[in-house]
């Protein structure tokens, strides 16, 4: 059944604050942009503009209107207005440090008795998914989370497992797929900044990826750091002598347009660190293995112990197809997320503005 919005149509203000929200939020701006019934607010904090200037470009590009605000502005308060909002959109938003920003917006709007949202923005999610899942909680009232509840982590606090909305994770433009001649045999995905790993696994890491690149001269690589860590750049001098590595920066990730679901589209094969690399690469149907192992948050994705397997995954190692249906059905739920944070949009504020307090 279709939802009847009321005659003046409730804003929803949605926030971007770090380097990949983009890559999460754009298909849930253009649905709500879409939806009928609903108007749509975006701000974004300013200190992107400067260190990921995609993140701008991307919504001009897809014609969505936006305004910076500073982001200690939006952490003590006095920014963005909302003056004519019904509800707030953050994908950052918990009480770990590094979402002050969506947080604190959350709490303001809450306290002015409007709508709340925050919405899933990695596969692990600190105060929501994986080995960090108890250690932050949530301002907002409802939480958009791509995994069914049944996979909800058994330690994830009863106060956050209340809020949970499963929409599954929303679908970039253009969707997800595999280019029937990918420009790359394999694609190799970092986020080692992060301090879950210790000096050792990057080491193994380093070390499969120059095996690799010796052992398969005509292999065609593509080397990605996270976008906002940049681990990889420090290796310029131990990669050089690899001409078959094509490396992107994350300074140069920050500034390309592409989203994720681009880049996989042109690998043929996947090595990531644990991290949403995994879950885009299972949607876009690419072969992934893992190096370091992930744990049961990644099962029945295949680990890759050291330089050997990374040859061999790489030189086209049989690779069970069913895995990556396995995971997709254990972690994810079916479908577009963006369409459902809509239709729960549409129902909440359709509630709340005929029925106003």
């Amino acid at each position: 059944m279709a939802v009847l919005f009321p005659r003046r149509r409730p804003r929803v203000l949605v926030l971007v604050d770090l380097v990949q929200d983009i890559d999460v939020l754009l298909g849930a701006l253009l649905a709500i942009r879409a939806a009928e019934g609903l108007s749509l607010k975006i701000v974004v904090s300013r200190w992107l503009e400067r260190e990921s200037p995609r993140t701008g470009a991307l919504l001009r590009a897809h014609g969505l209107s936006f305004a910076y605000v500073r982001r200690r502005d939006v952490i003590e308060g006095r920014a963005p207005s909302l003056s004519g909002v019904s509800a707030v959109l953050a994908v950052a938003e918990s009480s770990h440090p590094a979402h002050a920003a969506g947080h604190a917006l959350a709490v303001r709007a809450g306290g002015l008795g409007l709508r709340t949202y925050a919405l899933q923005h990695g596969f692990e999610q600190i105060g929501l998914f994986g080995p960090e899942a108890a250690l932050a909680s949530f301002a907002s009232e409802t939480v958009f989370c791509w995994f069914p509840l049944h996979a909800a982590p058994p330690d994830l606090p009863a106060a956050t497992r209340s809020k949970l909305e499963p929409t599954g994770r929303p679908v970039p433009p253009g969707g997800w797929g595999r280019d029937a001649r990918p420009d790359f045999d394999l694609g190799v995905f970092e986020n080692l900044h992060w301090d879950r790993y210790t000096g050792e696994d990057r080491a193994r890491f380093l070390q499969g990826l120059i095996a690799t690149a010796r052992a398969l001269p005509e292999a065609r690589i593509l080397l990605r750091p996270h976008p906002a860590g940049g681990w990889a750049d420090d290796f310029s001098h131990e990669l050089a002598p690899f001409k078959n590595i094509v490396r992107h920066g994350a300074r140069e990730a920050r500034v390309r347009l592409d989203s994720s679901a681009q880049v996989l589209r042109g690998i043929a094969r996947v090595i990531t660190t644990p991290s949403t690399v995994a879950v885009d690469s299972a949607l876009a149907g690419v072969p992934v293995a893992l190096s370091p192992a992930g744990g049961a948050p990644y099962s029945p994705l295949p680990a890759l112990d050291g330089p050997d397997d990374w040859v061999a995954f790489a030189s086209g190692a049989t690779y069970d197809p069913t895995v990556l249906d396995q995971f997709r059905s254990r972690v994810l739920v079916a479908g577009d997320g963006a369409l459902r944070i809509v239709a729960r949009l549409g129902r909440d504020l359709v509630t709340t503005m005929a029925n106003p307090s």
